[in-house]
């Protein structure tokens, strides 16, 4: 917290030290720009000949007005540059020689970034006397108590210049975050007189804010970006309001407005990019960090954290080695996220390199959050490398996580299931669902197996009872749909309930797959065509969508399509790992059938009279 204080105070400091240097009759600085950009050239080799001239001058008691004038002048660049003790000594004389109150605040400035604060304090006194009609010295008090943590001193300076400077809009906002009364009414008094004061109209934004009055702050923060539209903080401001509120597309409005603003600025960036990955706009995320990370250089480095996402994103986009080769580049400089070995096994999973995969996954140790996903992932690749005893001994041993309880559950049953104990997955089912009642994921899992375990009507007869509990669970509803669809039982119902998962949700490629299914299995293969083309664009390499759409072009006499896409869903079944394909019974079947579809496409394109 201390850190955060001293940015604050430095940045109010900096400003009043800014308003004070343009009003202070005491301070008479030479603002030749020939001079300023002659200082900047050469600062290194110039700015020592300088200081210890001034220095030397000034203990002599020798020092003129003009090398006062060039010390401020020389402080302020050493104080840019993060040179705090040099520019501490040329404040001290331009303040000894002075008094103004310029050099003073920022004295006061340089003193607590070096965490002289008894210094500060001193200084800031001596201002409050010398200086007893501006309301920068008290400002300057105020602060340098916050960060001694002295609240009692604090309040009272802060009492004391609220009543003195009830008008000054930086006063108002610092006594009201410390006002025993109520602090929105402080500034809302304020705004009576001063309606466009941006300042305070966010500052009552922010209040709202954390109380989670999101309506009230959206409309404070709306105010302070009516009056000014330049303010980034308020772009941001309004961004976070807006996610809160759910109001996403606004959120990423005014993070984009904030990230163009200030393309280099990291934090703009990652708001920016979190609330598009939060949208699932991954691939928008993923080309500004690759245009931040091209642009990036020695001066100013590239993120390891965006790093990270371009990986995972990477990932997900199956650009296995690019993602690879940035997670071994973050491994090399040991950047502190645990998950970094388990995306590595990952990649080297996806392309057969099984044994780099469990070596990674090894290394994952116990007390690491990525743990228990590490051991799914053996148990997998021992399926994959046909080592099926050890996996199936494996799974027997897996320990379902009390945090997880849900997702391991459905894991540890899908792999029994895999190993065809469906009794034993159903087992497990129950017992979970006797403690989380709620998990509409695990009954599903339960309808899916019972389909095995007893029969298809056991599992309809189960799926009917989800849906009645839950009616809005689209998943719930595409899987009875579907299900019906496969056995060409209540068509009617079966369309019902996949026109409502399909209005619940119109982007999801499984459930228009699902309803163009139901389409082809009543033979009008338009709108099975029409829907399940819809589907591809979805989930473009989904083996049983693609194999639905050769299927529907084939009925419609699109040979040459039907061909190709079959060729293509072929493609893909060869492509996937044995666990994969073996642990879905329908991708099975399609596996087995891929080759009479394939000829039957190619003997329809020969025979086609079209084609003569």
């Amino acid at each position: 917290m201390k850190f955060k204080y001293v940015s604050a105070v430095t940045i109010l400091i900096f400003i009043s030290a800014c308003q004070s240097l343009k009003n202070s009759r005491e301070t008479k600085l030479n603002n030749d720009e020939t001079n300023i950009t002659s200082l900047r050239a050469n600062v290194p080799q110039y700015a020592q000949i300088r200081l210890d001239k001034i220095l030397h001058d000034a203990a002599t008691g020798h020092l003129s007005e003009s090398q006062a004038n060039e010390a401020f002048l020389l402080s302020k660049n050493l104080e840019e540059k993060g040179q705090f003790e040099s520019a501490e000594k040329l404040f001290e004389v331009c303040f000894q020689y002075s008094q103004s109150l310029a050099a003073g605040l920022n004295l006061i400035n340089v003193k607590a970034q070096l965490k002289k604060l008894n210094d500060a304090q001193e200084i800031a006194n001596r201002l409050t006397i010398l200086y007893p009609k501006y309301s920068e010295p008290m400002l300057a008090l105020a602060s340098v108590y916050q960060m001694q943590n002295n609240n009692g001193s604090l309040v009272k300076t802060l009492e004391k210049a609220f009543k003195k400077f009830p008008k000054d809009e930086a006063i108002v906002i610092f006594y009201s975050s410390y006002s025993k009364t109520n602090a929105k009414k402080v500034l809302e008094s304020y705004l009576t007189k001063n309606p466009r004061s941006s300042n305070v109209l966010l500052t009552l934004a922010k209040n709202y804010y954390q109380e989670k009055n999101y309506q009230k702050a959206l409309y404070y923060a709306k105010k302070a970006y009516s009056v000014d539209q330049d303010v980034i903080e308020t772009f941001i401001f309004l961004g976070k309001i807006n996610q809160s509120l759910k109001n996403y597309r606004e959120a990423e409005k005014y993070f984009k407005l904030a990230f163009d603003k200030e393309i280099d600025n990291n934090l703009n960036a990652q708001n920016y990019i979190n609330i598009l990955l939060f949208q699932n706009k991954t691939q928008e995320a993923l080309s500004i960090l690759l245009k931040l990370e091209s642009s990036s250089d020695d001066q100013i480095p590239f993120p390891p954290e965006f790093t990270f996402q371009i990986a995972k994103i990477m990932l997900i986009n199956r650009d296995y080695e690019e993602s690879e080769r940035r997670l071994y580049e973050l491994l090399k400089i040991n950047f502190e996220n645990s998950s970094i070995k388990y995306y590595l096994a990952i990649c080297n999973e996806k392309v057969r390199k099984f044994d780099v995969a469990l070596m990674y996954l090894n290394e994952i140790k116990e007390d690491n959050e990525y743990y228990t996903d590490a051991q799914k992932e053996k148990i997998i690749i021992y399926i994959n490398t046909n080592q099926k005893v050890l996996a199936e001994q494996q799974i027997y041993k897996f320990t379902l996580s009390e945090k997880n309880i849900v997702e391991d559950t459905l894991f540890k049953s899908s792999i029994l299931a895999y190993f065809n104990k469906y009794n034993d997955a159903i087992e497990i089912l129950n017992k979970s669902i006797a403690t989380h009642s709620d998990a509409k994921e695990l009954y599903l899992k339960k309808a899916e197996y019972l389909k095995y375990l007893k029969s298809d009507d056991s599992s309809i007869k189960f799926a009917e009872q989800i849906v009645s509990r839950w009616p809005k669970y689209a998943d719930g509803l595409n899987f009875l749909g579907y299900s019906l669809v496969e056995n060409n039982k209540k068509l009617e119902l079966a369309k019902k309930v996949l026109l409502k998962a399909v209005a619940l949700n119109p982007k999801n490629g499984f459930y228009l797959d699902s309803l163009g299914w139901l389409y082809y299995q009543k033979n009008d293969y338009k709108n099975a065509f029409k829907y399940i083309t819809e589907a591809i664009k979805i989930e473009p390499d989904e083996p049983v969508i693609l194999y639905h759409l050769a299927s529907a072009q084939l009925k419609l006499k699109y040979f040459e399509d039907s061909l190709r896409t079959f060729e293509s869903t072929s493609k893909i079944l060869e492509d996937m790992l044995p666990y994969q394909l073996e642990s879905d019974p329908e991708l099975s079947r399609i596996q087995q059938s891929i080759g009479s579809k394939i000829l039957e496409a190619k003997k329809a394109i020969d025979i086609d009279p079209e084609n003569d």
